[in-house]
């Protein structure tokens, strides 16, 4: 689990990067400020909080790279250079197919995505 600072919406994202070396609060979650990446994965049902609400609040809370898995589209869309008015300045389109690369501080981290499940449409 993680706490983000007062959101309405008490989101958990599908994954979690998290800073070497954070510490669980009180409560035994890690605090957004620990988080290096999210990424969500879309579904029918959640596109609209992945594409507005989650991406808004993710920025505002300055979390470097969010990314959006989109079985629909097959692609990935890397978010990254948050502003704190809830907007990424850069995002990046990935086809399935090709590495995912999380370029995270100090290291990167490459996501195999050739066998992710493809839109027949």
């Amino acid at each position: 689990m993680i706490d983000f600072p007062s959101s309405l919406w008490g989101y958990a994202p599908d994954l979690a990067i998290i800073a070497p070396g954070s510490e669980r609060n009180k409560r035994g979650r890690f605090e957004w400020h620990s988080l290096e990446a999210v990424l969500e994965i879309i579904s029918l049902s959640t596109r609209d909080n992945d594409f507005e609400k989650k991406l808004r609040m993710y920025a505002e809370c300055a979390i470097p790279l969010y990314v959006i898995i989109d079985p629909s589209g097959n692609s990935c869309v890397v978010h990254s250079n948050p502003t704190r008015t809830g907007v990424y300045t850069d995002q990046e389109e990935i086809p399935f197919g090709e590495d995912l690369v999380l370029p995270l501080d100090g290291r990167e981290i490459v996501v195999k995505t050739d066998g992710f499940p493809r839109s027949e449409g």
